[in-house]
C-alpha cells in the first residue's frame, strides 16, 4: 500500500527517483532497527529499547525541523 501511494503521489518527471529513495530509506531503517532494537532489546528489554529508539527518532526529527525552519527566511507581511 505504501509503495502504491508513493508511486501515485510522486511527480511524473522524478517518479523513479522518488520510488528509489523510498525503497532505499525503507531498507536502511530495517537494517538499523535490527541493531538498535535488537541489541538494545537484549540489553535493556524490548519495550525500553523501542521507547528509546522512538525518542531518539523524535528528537532527530525535531532538530531537523528546527534547522530547516531557521534556514528559511521568514515570510514578509503584506501591506
Amino acid at each position: 500500500m505504501a509503495q502504491a501511494l508513493v508511486q501515485l503521489n510522486a511527480p511524473i518527471d522524478i517518479r523513479g527517483r522518488v520510488v528509489g529513495l523510498f525503497n532505499m530509506a525503507g531498507l536502511g531503517m530495517r537494517a538499523f532497527s535490527g541493531i538498535t532494537v535488537g541489541v538494545l532489546g537484549a540489553a535493556i528489554g524490548i519495550h525500553w529499547s523501542l521507547g528509546l529508539s522512538a525518542a531518539v527518532l523524535l528528537a532527530a526529527l525535531v532538530v531537523l525541523l528546527r534547522s530547516t525552519n531557521s534556514a528559511s527566511p521568514a515570510p514578509r507581511p503584506r501591506a
